[in-house]
């Protein structure tokens, strides 16, 4: 404790931003242990048009599928449900840490095709092509906690019900931030907290415990303070019921960041001790 006891001796200006900085670099290691996949993820996110892929070869037996179980004469908005069929029967549902190991990832077409299992943005981006490959207009549209496919006729994917952050169309990429998009943010910490490896959770929180820990408080505070911390993940993981695909009790979630914020206050405060004439 000797080195925590003098850098604490530091000004506060110094001492904070290297606590964030080692913090951030704790947090992204362990959301993204391999890193390199962020900055794709980042850039296909500010333009949904680069994941799109209608020519890749991987969606012939998708098209097969779709034009077999229908009659050519189907109206555009049927079409719209038998691809949303194929591509969940094709595409079974699997979390991004399962798939690619890190925490969101937007495949392109044929890394979607080339993975057995995918969540919601690699299946969007499925069916969006798709739609394209048969002359369909489609574009991939998001909201905080799902990715889903907008056509002129309909919505497909299992629409989100917060509001959209993501749009693509004909002008390229739009983000919107509004009031009730980050009302809606609540609900994908939520779901994200309950889906994540709990190991992985808890190397950010004893990351968070020991930073935030003040060397002048007492062990009574320190343990309350840790407590607390490890209730606000309980209770984030208690905001998405068992099976749900989104947090389905966002207040529940309002709570466990209260008490993660009253956790960490507890833990940042102590007394100085008067220093010796």
């Amino acid at each position: 404790m000797g080195f925590w006891v003098r850098f604490h001796r530091r000004s506060r200006w110094v001492r904070w931003p290297l606590k964030v900085l080692v913090f951030a670099a704790v947090v992204l290691v362990v959301l993204y242990p391999k890193l390199w996949l962020l900055p794709r993820h980042i850039a296909r996110v500010a333009d949904l048009e680069s994941v799109l892929e209608p020519a890749n070869p991987g969606l012939a037996p998708f098209e097969t599928d779709v034009r077999s179980a229908g009659p050519e004469t189907a109206s555009a908005k049927q079409r719209l449900a038998v691809v949303e069929w194929v591509v969940y029967r094709r595409k079974p549902y699997a979390f991004d840490w399962d798939t690619w190991g890190v925490m969101n990832y937007l495949p392109s077409t044929a890394e979607a095709l080339a993975m057995p299992r995918t969540d919601c943005k690699g299946r969007a981006v499925v069916a969006a092509s798709l739609l394209r490959r048969m002359g369909d207009e489609a574009y991939l549209t998001a909201d905080i906690t799902h990715m889903w496919v907008v056509t002129p006729v309909g919505e497909i994917m299992s629409p989100g019900v917060g509001e959209k952050t993501l749009e693509g169309g004909p002008q390229g990429t739009q983000l919107r931030l509004t009031v009730g998009a980050l009302a809606n943010l609540v609900r994908g910490f939520g779901f994200g907290v309950a889906v994540f490896p709990l190991t992985r959770e808890l190397i950010i929180v004893a990351a968070l415990c020991a930073l935030s820990m003040h060397p002048w408080s007492s062990n009574r505070r320190r343990v309350v303070g840790c407590l607390l911390v490890l209730l606000a993940l309980g209770l984030l993981h208690d905001s998405t019921a068992v099976g749900a695909s989104t947090c389905s009790r966002p207040w529940l979630g309002w709570v466990g960041l209260g008490v993660a914020v009253v956790g960490w206050i507890t833990l940042v405060l102590g007394r100085r001790p008067i220093q010796a004439a």
